[in-house]
């Protein structure tokens, strides 16, 4: 690309603003929902919800975990219950834990209620 910007400047200048993006754009794309759901998972408020309906949505992570749909009535310690719908990544082993009417714990985001995951479970919390 040096080569480039060196011969004709304008048009390297564009080549290297265009690769600069495309690159932005395919780690937002990629690492984007991943990104969103840790921060979720670090800064989420808890709250009780009733799953209402779960859903497939064809998408599994590392070929074993799948992400289900779920529509959720939740109920936030501070406020009046409301649905929301939510993709959330699965434990393959968990699935069939997560059936409508069971009540789960999940993470809100503080500023935008409509952002919800599951919480995870604590592991090392588990009897041996």
């Amino acid at each position: 690309m040096a080569a480039v910007v060196a011969v004709d400047p304008v048009v390297g200048t564009v080549i290297v603003v265009a690769c600069v993006a495309l690159l932005a754009f395919c780690i937002w794309f990629f690492f984007g929902p991943e990104i969103r759901r840790q921060r979720l998972l670090a800064r989420g408020l808890p709250a009780e919800a009733e799953i209402l309906a779960v859903g497939e949505t064809g998408i599994t992570v590392q070929g074993n975990d799948p992400v289900g749909r779920f529509l959720f009535r939740v109920h936030p310690p501070d406020g009046e219950p409301y649905e929301v719908t939510a993709k959330c990544l699965l434990d393959r082993f968990e699935v069939p834990a997560y059936q409508p009417g069971s009540t789960v714990r999940v993470l809100v985001d503080p500023r935008d209620r409509e952002k919800v995951t599951l919480a995870q479970t604590d592991v090392s919390a588990l009897p041996p």
